[in-house]
């Protein structure tokens, strides 16, 4: 099967093509995997695509016709993130070898654009679809897309919160995030998560770990100002929690304690801080994600009052 390849910018893009493909690809995929249900709500979404700073669409054509694609963002400077659950593929007796030859044009693209790091997050990922991943994943490998790690997406119902707000003990105190610049916060930030455990951050190149410091701590986000905390003993910076808004709520983007300060309460102690305050300003629900290996974590998250209700599963790339 002779197949072409496009990379396309938003641009270029033929938007009705595109939802009508996308309508018909990703029935193979369960309700909760689909980027809508309506052609009104894939075109929605195909748009809100185009917000991103760089943004480009690989295409897969036969005789004319699209028969696969990915959406790759590429908003920092060593890294391409495939969008959710792609490619897209049209059903048929030739998917896998598109599917695997999109993911090799992906690895390809990122490549050719100086990046040395591509990832995917599939989403949304709860026990009875299981298989449909376990479908993908030898796609992804064969490809070269090795298994990264898996998250637990936890959900706080803050409405019922009976969560008070400790003292803080004496020789800390806690401090408003957005009083402070990123490069006070960041090595602390770093040391936190190199002793963390976090599979995904240990993997990552030293560049590529504040990138995405970057882009987490980014003050041009939305954020929760009073309920986004750094805990301070004497002028050093032993823990943060930062809170970004969405529509859905709240989303914590970096929470954590300095190696050296563990064991003492403290991460108990800002989190109650920060979600009390982010309760009484009227937040509803409080959303994180942590590493399935991270049992201490989990526990202590879970005694806090948040509640598992999906995953995700990544797959990388790197040069």
């Amino acid at each position: 099967m002779t197949i072409d390849i496009e990379i396309l910018k938003p641009e270029q893009i033929d938007i009705p093509e595109l939802v009508e493909f996308t309508m018909v690809a990703q029935k193979q995929l369960d309700e909760q995997l689909r980027c809508g249900q309506t052609e009104e709500e894939v075109e929605k979404y195909i748009r809100g695509a185009f917000k991103v700073d760089i943004f480009h669409y690989i295409f897969a054509r036969h005789q004319g016709k699209l028969v696969g694609m990915s959406g790759c963002y590429t908003y920092t400077a060593s890294m391409v993130y495939l969008d959710g659950w792609n490619p897209l593929v049209l059903p048929g007796e030739d998917y896998e070898e598109i599917f695997k030859l999109i993911v090799s044009e992906s690895i390809k693209y990122t490549k050719s654009i100086g990046r040395n790091r591509l990832e995917i997050f599939l989403m949304e990922l709860t026990d009875d679809i299981r298989t449909t991943y376990d479908r993908v994943r030898p796609l992804y490998e064969s490809a070269g897309m090795r298994r990264g790690n898996e998250w637990s997406h936890m959900v706080c119902d803050l409405t019922s919160s009976t969560l008070k707000e400790p003292e803080v003990p004496e020789g800390f105190t806690l401090k408003p995030l957005i009083e402070v610049d990123n490069e006070e916060i960041w090595p602390s930030y770093n040391a936190t998560f190199l002793a963390s455990g976090d599979q995904r951050y240990l993997d990552q190149t030293e560049e590529q770990r504040r990138e995405n410091f970057d882009d987490f701590f980014d003050r041009s986000k939305p954020l929760e100002e009073e309920a986004s905390l750094l805990l301070y003993s004497g002028d050093l910076i032993v823990g943060f929690m930062k809170i970004n808004l969405y529509s859905i709520g709240g989303f914590v983007n970096g929470v954590g304690t300095h190696p050296d300060f563990r064991r003492r309460g403290l991460a108990r102690l800002l989190m109650t801080s920060s979600i009390v305050r982010a309760a009484q300003n009227g937040m509803k629900e409080l959303v994180l994600e942590v590493d399935i290996t991270n049992r201490q974590a989990i526990a202590l998250y879970e005694q806090l009052g948040f509640k598992k209700t999906k995953g995700s599963i990544s797959h990388v790339w790197t040069e």
